[in-house]
């Protein structure tokens, strides 16, 4: 009889571990997930990218066509303590020659040297004098994204800003 006994409240306890088991692993997984997801999140945002996610494809640098705005843009910064501020940029478009749109947008880049130059003004007018160093990138983005809208084509794949001099 105690052998039966004993069976039956080992039996007893292992049925109960089994349930408080399945219940913790119910209740602590999705806090472990949604907290990895966050550490993952704040990594992107902090660039400690912890798995490359670029879809970007390299170009190889024999395969780049740079278009450069002929005019050195003078561009209104936001203003700040009552005072203007200018910053002085050169502009250059970076081209993928193997893309599908190469040909056509070389053929009419020259004509939309008024657009390029407006939408560079509009991202860097957003900014302030002190602003504009901390959010180079993020102005960069602005108008890559911006430029390929205008022609409808991701060919143009990169925009660096030469010889910037604020005042």
């Amino acid at each position: 009889m105690k052998k039966n006994m004993l069976t039956i409240v080992i039996m007893a306890m292992t049925i109960i571990n089994t349930i408080l088991l399945a219940a913790i692993i119910f209740a602590i997984l999705p806090t472990a997930n949604k907290t990895t997801n966050l550490v993952n999140k704040v990594a992107e945002l902090i660039d400690l990218e912890l798995e490359s996610n670029k879809t970007e494809e390299e170009v190889a640098i024999s395969d780049i066509e740079t278009y450069q705005i002929p005019k050195e843009l003078t561009i209104n910064l936001k203003r700040t303590d009552n005072t203007n501020h200018y910053a002085l940029v050169t502009v250059s478009l970076s081209i993928n020659k193997l893309h599908e749109d190469y040909e056509t947008i070389m053929s009419v880049i020259s004509g939309h040297d008024n657009e390029v130059s407006e939408i560079v003004d509009e991202e860097f007018s957003a900014y302030s004098i002190d602003e504009v160093n901390g959010n180079k990138d993020n102005i960069k983005h602005n108008v890559l994204t911006r430029v390929q809208n205008h022609f409808s084509s991701d060919a143009i794949f990169n925009v660096s800003f030469g010889n910037m001099t604020m005042q």
